[in-house]
């Protein structure tokens, strides 16, 4: 038996042998899988960001609560039930009693319930309980070991727990491993966690709208000292880890400015969706010319137009085929279906410039949240006119400063006030774009601007599910049970279509386009008084029909049968 002072002393150079090993950590760890060249690259920083050559990132390190992302990736691809977590720790003092309070404070309120969607952004690991969730081992392992075979650990329903140590290449492997559908759903999800503490920017001031990254917190491996970090992907992608002392949180905000000036740029990945724009509003148009005056022809146009207006003003565009003339009551008329994002960066370009960096990001957020909240919804596109009253667009393609611009603040929006902008007028809840040039020369970052502009409102991600209200519109689903027995009989023609289990709930929609969450079987929209609130309520009952078949990705397909079943074409 080892005497006690003796036991004592070797415990105390253990201690002195961890904290060395600390100290000389690396103050930022970093791999990730280089999009052009293919190969992983792993780097140590120092903490004021500088590259240390000498040293490398540590061999194993622990999966923390990044093993909820592969739990949430297996639920998204496979269909697999969800039900939502109910939190029903009471008031005891014994010690399960303050364990569970403790865990369910990443979930709900007693009495309160959440779902799948929310859970990966609240880091709820009661919901993910393999257990609770009727994962088998068998199945499990079937799912990931063809797909992952360098990362074995992932097909071992067992290593889904915090402490399994795993190298950071294996977690890339493993990152990459995850199917496409359940990647872009956790990534509209996980924008949400690049947020600080309470609402506070943090790295998405350094980093916009570009990671999309599950954080995670666990102890460096033989120590009690806390490691944290975050792993996910880029909007592009491409696949990251990252950890260092702390929590992920600490980490994500200590060291933002490093991951986004060392993460690899790549393409701007601009935001999919749909926005129509009728052009020139305001305008009387008399006719669309090609040079030399011939007449346009009507249908898509592609190169160089002028467009000529009744007060014979003429107009230069140059037109990629995404715009088209068209005869309306008789008058020429051009409109145009673009991206939400590429719609950001014709904005700008109309209304601002996108050089000033950080004021353009500013105003690129305010455009989006207007576009959100004041656009109508037709079929499965926003719809807003190029006028002076809404939101001017440029009928020119949009210039790499503006489309830089768009990508960096990509999904993020405004919320809890109404938004505008004007080039020099203030007013409340309004972006004067002078202002925002004088702050942002002045070392004023976006988000401060923003924060400036609009005291009362909160910067957020598009698809933040967390603590997501729901306004029950009991009229509308009381309209959709009963339009529900003859739609089934007519989707038995659709394939993958499978009913919803229960009644989904609608809830109202304050602002923003309107969706459907698939973890709980809940539908978003406005309202429903007209033909086209009917054809978006359908629309979105498709996608819960065809959560678990990739035709859900069809939206041409989605908006067909939508418009069939309420009656709209």
């Amino acid at each position: 038996m080892i005497p006690l002072r003796l036991a004592r002393f070797f415990s105390a150079l253990a201690l002195m042998a961890a904290a060395a090993a600390s100290a000389a950590a690396p103050a930022l760890e970093l791999a990730y899988r280089d999009p052009l060249s293919g190969e992983l690259v792993t780097r140590a920083y120092a903490a004021d960001g500088q590259p240390l050559q000498e040293q490398v990132v540590a061999a194993r390190v622990p999966l923390g609560s990044l093993w909820k992302l592969f739990v949430f990736a297996w639920l998204a691809e496979s269909g697999g039930a969800a039900p939502d977590y109910v939190c029903r720790a009471g008031a005891g003092t014994d010690a399960a009693s303050r364990r569970l309070r403790e865990e369910e404070s990443y979930c709900c309120e007693r009495g309160g319930a959440i779902g799948r969607d929310a859970a990966l952004v609240s880091s709820c690991g009661l919901f993910f309980e393999p257990a609770r969730l009727g994962l088998q081992a068998a199945s499990w392992r079937d799912f990931w070991t063809s797909r992952a075979p360098g990362a074995p650990w992932l097909a071992e329903l067992a290593a889904m727990r915090p402490e399994t140590l795993v190298s950071p290449a294996e977690l890339i492997l493993a990152l990459e491993a995850v199917p496409a559908r359940a990647r872009e759903q956790a990534a509209q999800m996980l924008l949400a966690r690049a947020f600080g503490p309470g609402g506070e920017a943090g790295a998405v001031r350094e980093l916009g709208g570009r990671l999309r990254i599950k954080t995670f917190s666990w102890f460096r491996p033989g120590t009690r000292e806390r490691y944290g970090g975050g792993a996910g992907w880029l909007v592009d992608g491409t696949p990251l880890w990252f950890a260092g002392s702390g929590t992920g949180q600490q980490v994500l905000a200590r060291h933002g400015a490093t991951l986004a000036a060392v993460l690899p740029q790549g393409e701007a990945a601009l935001a999919p969706g749909c926005v129509e724009v009728a052009f020139f509003s305001r305008y009387p148009l008399a006719r669309v010319e090609l040079p030399g005056g011939k007449a346009a022809r009507p249908g898509p146009l592609r190169g160089r137009h002028v467009a000529v207006f009744d007060n014979g003003v003429a107009l230069p565009f140059l037109a990629s085929g995404q715009m088209r003339l068209a005869q309306q009551d008789g008058r020429p008329a051009v409109s145009g279906r673009f991206g939400v994002d590429e719609y950001v960066a014709r904005v700008l370009d109309r209304e601002a410039d996108a050089s000033e960096t950080e004021a353009a990001r500013a105003l690129a957020v305010v455009i989006r949240s207007y576009l959100f909240n004041e656009a109508r919804r037709e079929g499965n596109c926003l719809a807003i006119a190029d006028s002076s009253r809404s939101q001017r667009v440029s009928a020119n393609p949009p210039s790499a400063a503006a489309l830089a611009v768009a990508a960096f603040t990509t999904d993020l929006v405004l919320r809890g006030a109404p938004v505008g902008y004007h080039l020099d007028t203030p007013g409340p809840d309004r972006l004067v774009w002078r202002e925002a040039q004088v702050a942002a020369r002045a070392g004023t970052p976006w988000d401060a601007i923003l924060r400036r502009a609009f005291p009362a409102a909160d910067l957020a991600a598009s698809r933040d599910p967390a603590g997501l209200p729901c306004e029950r519109l009991e009229q509308a689903e009381r309209w959709l049970q009963a339009q529900a027995p003859r739609w089934h009989r007519q989707l038995s023609a659709l394939p993958g279509f499978q009913p919803p289990a229960s009644p989904p709930l609608v809830c109202r929609l304050a602002w923003g386009t309107p969706f459907s969450e698939l973890d709980r079987g809940r539908i978003h929209v406005r309202e429903l008084q007209t033909m086209e609130d009917r054809i978006t309520l359908a629309h979105e009952y498709l996608h819960l029909g065809l959560r678990h078949h990739p035709a859900s990705q069809d939206e041409e397909l989605v908006e067909r049968w939508a418009r069939q079943l309420a009656g709209g074409g």
